[in-house]
């Protein structure tokens, strides 16, 4: 497994390998700042469940300001505006090491307004940057490297989680203090800074002339964007899709720790196990997507998904299976999340136009901070009012927004040179969905091209 992502990686050139280190030091502190252990963290705290889905809801909600951040990637150049954002939001995030103070003087409620604020401030000065990323990325990634690099970055992104996971259980189960997660902030806020210096090492990312967009306003390259019928059906399904992700991700941490009383050390180890699972098996998704195109890889991966957001019914408090049904649930639903958000991204980066790539990309990802910031939200009101159904009303609208979303997926285009989905009826059936699951399993696990290798696609 390991040979073969060093010698994709050797295939890239090296501006999109320097793209990878920075990548990989974003993660860390990512994951350190604003991951699982962030919803631990609040909840240590004593935070309401209705806070703990506003506070995760900050990240991809902020990202709305992407919509007025497109003149500035074009007026400063994706290198200078990610360089000064990246440096803001983690000197704004060290406001967390002030909640001790915060809770000796106003109390549990200081605390949480503290860490709300630092979440908030890191989350709108990173939205103000991230809308160079892709942009920078478009510019220095070969077209038809999109899908390896982005496996790649998957499986490395991955494997850093699940190095973390398997930290963060040891940390988190040396007490019950709050210490813990000053110590994992820190460690994330340090990788902050290390990845601003990193910045001005990766070639590209200057200031280029404007094609797309006009100084006298953001609209109308917005607008073009969404005039684009093919990429506008991709994009609404795409989020639609993202959308059900996040209603399951946005109510499992809480379930794992408030409902079956799982250990923050269990917790993160189980991530860490579907982490494991992710770094194994996404290449076999990229490869799949660069073969066949990514639509039908994300109806695949999203039929999947509604199949175990159903299964999360069957994790019962104090069940007899509860224990050996909770670790495939997890792994797998860990597995398709992580492949569904490399694929869509792969098949948006196919569809951008590359006189639009700052459009484009930035309704991309306005889109996904829509769809991805909402769900934590109306997750949190319903778990906060009804408890354990409202746990089961999340798990059934991530699963029915899955199978819709995958369902209309069927009149969409595939990119160009990738055969139409009637010439692919071996990789989906809805006929015999058992058949279809379990082509997905066994592209998973490895073996979706040699059936593939005899009906066509691009020879890839």
């Amino acid at each position: 497994m390991f040979g073969a992502y060093l010698t994709a990686v050797r295939e890239l050139p090296r501006p999109p390998r320097l793209f990878l280190i920075f990548t990989a030091v974003n993660v860390f502190s990512w994951q350190c700042i604003a991951g699982p252990a962030m919803v631990l963290f609040a909840r240590a705290l004593n935070m309401p469940p209705a806070w703990v889905g506003l506070l995760l809801s900050f990240l991809p909600i902020s990202m709305l300001l992407v919509v007025f951040t497109v003149p500035l990637v074009e007026w400063l150049g994706p290198r200078r505006l990610l360089l000064w954002t990246w440096l803001a939001r983690n000197v704004l995030a060290l406001s967390v090491f002030f909640i001790p103070w915060a809770i000796s003087r106003w109390g549990e409620a200081g605390g949480w307004q503290v860490l709300l604020f630092a979440t908030l401030a890191f989350s709108l000065i990173r939205a103000v940057g991230v809308g160079a990323w892709y942009p920078w990325l478009h510019e220095i990634v070969p077209r038809p490297l999109l899908g390896s690099y982005l496996s790649i970055e998957a499986a490395m992104s991955q494997l850093i989680i699940i190095a973390l996971a398997l930290a963060m259980a040891l940390i988190l189960g040396l007490g019950q203090g709050l210490s813990r997660f000053f110590l994992l902030s820190a460690a994330g806020i340090g990788a902050g800074f290390w990845s601003v210096q990193l910045i001005g090492k990766i070639p590209g990312g200057e200031r280029v002339a404007v094609t797309d967009f006009r100084l006298s306003g953001r609209s109308p390259s917005l607008r073009q964007a969404l005039a684009d019928q093919e990429y506008r059906r991709f994009f609404v399904l795409a989020m639609l899709g993202t959308g059900s992700v996040m209603w399951l991700n946005a109510a499992s941490v809480m379930y794992l720790r408030d409902m079956l009383f799982y250990s923050e050390t269990k917790i993160m180890l189980l991530f860490a196990a579907g982490g494991i699972g992710v770094a194994c098996t996404v290449r076999f998704w990229g490869r799949a997507a660069d073969r066949f195109g990514s639509v039908p890889a994300m109806i695949q991966l999203l039929g999947a998904h509604a199949l175990l957001a159903f299964c999360w019914w069957g994790l019962l408090p104090g069940g007899r299976i509860t224990g050996l049904l909770a670790v495939p649930v997890i792994v797998f639903t860990t597995i398709f999340n992580a492949a569904f958000t490399m694929v869509s991204a792969s098949g948006m980066l196919r569809r951008v136009r590359d006189e639009g790539r700052v459009a484009y990309t930035s309704l991309w990802i306005l889109g996904v901070s829509t769809a991805n910031g909402l769900p934590p939200i109306l997750a949190g009101l319903l778990i906060d009012y009804w408890g354990m159904a409202g746990f089961r009303l999340c798990f059934l609208i991530a699963g029915c927004i899955g199978l819709a979303a995958a369902g209309f997926m069927f009149g969409l285009s595939t990119e160009e040179g990738k055969p139409p989905l009637h010439e692919l009826r071996h990789l989906i059936q809805p006929s015999q969905p058992l058949r279809s699951l379990a082509r997905v399993f066994w592209i998973t696990l490895g073996f979706g091209e040699k059936k593939g290798g005899e009906t066509g696609g691009d020879g890839r």
